[in-house]
């Protein structure tokens, strides 16, 4: 398949990003969490350090940006793969099965789907803050935990594009055909449907990925997200936003996660087009 200049382009921004994000701790930058009271509002300085100027704290905000380029793009494939393993079997078997379980099936995910999207992601962190001491003896922490709950959020578009194929591929002659040799149906499933999904689902999975990053980004901008020290471009962005004043000029408090945040999903929904759009 051709590949157009322009997903060349978000292409190469998305891997500088993810290695700059993931070598972040080896970077020659500033320590993301250090404060300094006597360089705290610097602009940014473009050739010299701070390069992207400082918080309200003093602290570096090029560090902070790269740093929350972590937490954003981890959640934005961990929520992604949540959401993968749980919609992709529950659309597959719905589409498949038709009939009787294919509407209750469908109707229950109706009516997760009529829950407003904030409402059920506080629920299900509230659930899973029952048993935060249980789940971190197994190594899940608050973060891991709201992966978790973004990644739940998003399974029900994911199941309903698995129904839909499930729905087309099962009319097919070679499903007909298997089905008629006497083929099991977790056989039929494995071996026919859900390979010819792929297709649909890589889509759906390009799709889903900056879905999952703007839901992060939102909740953690009204203080929903992850805590301090950990930081994200959602959180950085309402930090920039609480150190503005009429008094100091630091709109770039704001610009600056904004603008990561804004390419990142630029990149991401250019590669999910088709090369000829």
């Amino acid at each position: 398949m051709k590949t157009s200049r322009g997903q060349k382009v978000a292409w190469g921004f998305l891997i500088l990003l993810s290695v700059s994000a993931l070598l972040a701790p080896w970077l020659p930058i500033a320590d993301f969490r250090a404060m300094n009271a006597d360089a705290r509002l610097t602009p940014p300085q473009w050739i010299a350090a701070p390069v992207l100027g400082t918080d309200a704290e003093g602290r570096d905000l090029l560090a902070r940006v790269l740093w929350g380029a972590r937490i954003s793009l981890a959640v934005g494939f961990f929520g992604t793969l949540v959401a993968m393993l749980i919609g992709i079997p529950y659309g597959a078997l719905a589409g498949f099965l038709g009939g009787r379980w294919d509407r209750v099936q469908m109707r229950f995910a109706d009516a997760l789907e009529s829950i407003p999207m904030v409402v059920f992601v506080l629920f299900l962190l509230s659930i899973l803050q029952e048993y935060r001491a249980d789940l971190a003896v197994i190594g899940f922490g608050r973060l891991q935990l709201f992966f978790l709950a973004v990644g739940v959020l998003f399974w029900l578009p994911t199941a309903r594009v698995a129904r839909a194929e499930a729905l087309r591929l099962r009319k097919q002659p070679f499903v007909q055909a298997a089905i008629a040799g006497g083929m099991k149906r977790s056989a039929i499933l494995w071996r026919h449907i859900l390979p010819n999904m792929l297709p649909a689902l890589r889509v759906m999975l390009l799709l889903t990925v900056p879905r999952v990053i703007l839901m992060e980004a939102f909740l953690s901008f009204l203080g929903l997200g992850v805590e301090p020290p950990a930081v994200s471009w959602g959180g950085l962005a309402n930090d920039g936003l609480a150190a503005m004043n009429p008094l100091v000029d630091s709109i770039w408090l704001m610009l600056v996660p904004s603008i990561a945040l804004g390419l990142t999903l630029l990149a991401l929904q250019k590669i999910a087009n088709n090369p000829e759009d």
